[in-house]
C-alpha cells in the first residue's frame, strides 16, 4: 500500500474571485439551474466572469430541447454559451453512466484549456454526497472514498468547485419555485435500474423512513467529518517492508514555503527535497508510491509534452534495484506523477513565482 497524504485543506485558494473565470456545468436539470440563478448575480459585487457549459449525449430523444432550453437560459443571463453535442461510446467494462461521465469530463478540460477557466462549477448537492457515500459504502471504500465530494477537486488539470454541496436538492427545488424560474427533468432519473437512481428513490427513502429521518444530513456530517480528517498533511499506514527495502528507512517530511529552491540533484538519489504550488495541490489526495509500467511524467520545460519514466531512468542511468524501491510523488486520484525525487517536478503542481505559496517536500 503507498503512502497517502491529502492537502485538501491546506493552502485555501488564495485567489480572489474577482480575477478568475469560472465555467458553470448547466444540464438544465434543477440543481445545475439553481446554481447558475445563485452565482450569475454575483459577477457584478465579486468581479468574476462566468459561462455556461453545456453537453449534450445524445442518449435521449428529448436531449436537444434540454440544450436549447440551456441556451435559452444562457441568452436570459446575457452569459457566453458552450455546447458539446456528444457521441457517448462505452469503453469496455464501463457502463453508459460512465461513459458519459468521461465525455463531460473530456469537454469540460478542453473548454478550460481553451477559454482559460480557472474553475469549473457544478450543481452538486447534499443529496449527491449521501447518495456517494451510500454506494462507496457499498464497495468497501476507506476513508477517502467515503469522504465523497469535495468543495475543490482537481482532475486532469481541471479544478472543480461544488458551492451546493451543503445544500439539499428540496430546497435548491423549492428556491427555483420560489422565483418562478424552470427546469427540465431528465426521464432517466427516475430509472432505478441505474445504482445511483435506486440509491436516492429506494434505499435512501427506507432509511429515511425506517432508520433516521435526517439520514442524508447525518451521511452529510459524517463525509465532513472524514474529508477534515484527511485534510491534516497526514499520511496513512503501510504494511511491513522488507528488509531489502529501503522504503522501510525513508521519512517524507512536508512543511509550509514559499517559492522554490533549484538543487544540484540526481535522479534517484536521496535525499531529495521539491516545491510544489499550494494552490495546484489544495484538494488532492496525494500518494507516495515506486513507479508503474507506462507511468508519464509531464514536468516543467517540455511544453506540456510527457516522458515514461522508464526513459527518465535509463536515460538517467538509474540502477535497477533503485528504480524498484524509489518513491515517487502521484495524484492518489488522477495517477498523475507530480514528482521524480532527483528530477523535475510535474509542470501541472510547478510554483509558479519565487514569492507563490508552496509546500516543501523532502524525502530522506
Amino acid at each position: 500500500m503507498p503512502l497517502r497524504v491529502s492537502l485538501s485543506a491546506v493552502g485555501k485558494q488564495d485567489r480572489h474571485l474577482a480575477s478568475l473565470s469560472i465555467g458553470l456545468a448547466v444540464s438544465g436539470g434543477a440543481d445545475s439551474v439553481a446554481l447558475l440563478a445563485l452565482m450569475a448575480p454575483l459577477q457584478d459585487s465579486h468581479g468574476f466572469k462566468a459561462v455556461i457549459l453545456h453537453v449534450d449525449h445524445g442518449l435521449r430523444p428529448d436531449s436537444s430541447d434540454d440544450a436549447r432550453f440551456v441556451q435559452s437560459l444562457a441568452a436570459a443571463y446575457g452569459l457566453p454559451f458552450h455546447i458539446h453535442r456528444a457521441r457517448v461510446r462505452r469503453q469496455r467494462g464501463e457502463s453508459i453512466e460512465m461513459a458519459a461521465r468521461r465525455v463531460r469530463l473530456a469537454f469540460f478540460a478542453r473548454m478550460a484549456s481553451r477559454l482559460k477557466l480557472d474553475a469549473i462549477a457544478t450543481g452538486h448537492h447534499a443529496d449527491d454526497v449521501a447518495e456517494t457515500f451510500l454506494m462507496r459504502l457499498a464497495r468497501g471504500s476507506g476513508p477517502d472514498g467515503l469522504a465523497g465530494l469535495k468543495p475543490v477537486s482537481h482532475v486532469d488539470g481541471v479544478t472543480f468547485i461544488r458551492p451546493l454541496l451543503n445544500v439539499r436538492d428540496a430546497d435548491l427545488r423549492r428556491f427555483l419555485a420560489d422565483n418562478g424560474l424552470s427546469w427540465r427533468e431528465d426521464s432517466t432519473n427516475a430509472d432505478t435500474s441505474i445504482q445511483r437512481n435506486n440509491v436516492r428513490h429506494v434505499i435512501l427513502p427506507f432509511l429515511r423512513k425506517n432508520l433516521d429521518p435526517l439520514i442524508t444530513e447525518h451521511i452529510c456530517k459524517s463525509a465532513a467529518i472524514l474529508r477534515g480528517d484527511l485534510q491534516r498533511p497526514q499520511i496513512s499506514q503501510t504494511p511491513p517492508a522488507r528488509k531489502d527495502d529501503r522504503r522501510s528507512k525513508l521519512t517524507l517530511t512536508i512543511s509550509e514555503a514559499a517559492g522554490f529552491y533549484r538543487r544540484p540533484e540526481a535522479v534517484g538519489r536521496l535525499p531529495a527535497g521539491c516545491e510544489l504550488d499550494r494552490a495546484a495541490l489544495a484538494g488532492r489526495t496525494l500518494e507516495l508510491r515506486t513507479w508503474r509500467p507506462g507511468d508519464r511524467i509531464a514536468p516543467v520545460g517540455l511544453g506540456g509534452h510527457s516522458r515514461k519514466l522508464q526513459d527518465v531512468f535509463v536515460t538517467a542511468k538509474v540502477p535497477i534495484e533503485v528504480r524498484a524501491t524509489l518513491p515517487i510523488l502521484a495524484d492518489a486520484d488522477t495517477g498523475e506523477i507530480l514528482w521524480i525525487p532527483g528530477y523535475r517536478v510535474a509542470a501541472s503542481a510547478a510554483v509558479a513565482d519565487p514569492s507563490a505559496p508552496s509546500w516543501r517536500f523532502t524525502l530522506a
